[in-house]
């Protein structure tokens, strides 16, 4: 940081304020009726500025929950080799759940949502985009159970994904719209534990 210029350090600021800001106010009005001039007019900065940030909104969202790949490449290498490609399944949400619950938090994963379901995302939504850390480190779990005859071969390493995506969008949903008493990490445990039982092959 020492290094950068004082234009540098400022835009860094501005862009910080920005994310701040615009997460705030999408957590207080919901992120369909929060727009970019609402935003820019908070901070006092131009349109132009925001731009030169984020490209919209929603990337605003996107640079926020990207932290969460940092913490998965970590959660990988601290899983044993040699366990059963569901008991590794079962340890990175276990830990994806925790960091969900005690670092995300239910605010910003509600805005999320919300914003999936909104016209403003025009691309995969970054909960369903297959370039994730976290959907990268399951297939290679997928493809070790496959080729090691833990999972049944009626079912592709895609469609396997997908199974267990759901598992996890199912149950931070559920989450999100229940009180406090729903403990995300226990319930993500029992209902990925009972899916990944269906799929695995008979011996």
């Amino acid at each position: 940081m020492d290094s950068l210029t004082s234009r540098q350090k400022k835009a860094l600021e501005t862009r910080d304020k920005l994310l701040k800001t615009s997460l705030d106010l999408f957590n207080k009005f919901g992120f369909e009726h929060v727009s970019v001039e609402q935003i820019t007019k908070t901070c006092h900065v131009s349109k132009g500025t925001f731009y030169t940030h984020f490209p919209s909104k929603y990337d605003v969202i996107l640079e926020k929950f990207k932290e969460l790949d940092s913490f998965y490449s970590t959660v990988e290498k601290n899983i044993g080799h040699t366990l059963p490609a569901s008991e590794k399944i079962l340890l990175v949400y276990q830990e994806q759940m925790r960091y969900l619950t005690n670092v995300v938090g239910k605010d910003l994963l509600r805005t999320v949502y919300t914003a999936a379901m909104t016209d403003h995302v025009k691309q995969d939504h970054y909960l369903i985009n297959r370039e994730r850390k976290i959907f990268q480190i399951m297939n290679t779990y997928i493809e070790e159970g496959l080729l090691q005859g833990e999972f049944r071969h009626d079912l592709s390493a895609t469609k396997i994904q997908a199974i267990i995506q759901r598992c996890m969008r199912a149950n931070v949903y559920d989450w999100l719209i229940h009180s406090e008493d729903f403990d995300l990490v226990a319930e993500m445990n029992q209902f990925t534990a009972i899916v990944l039982n269906g799929i695995k092959s008979v011996k």
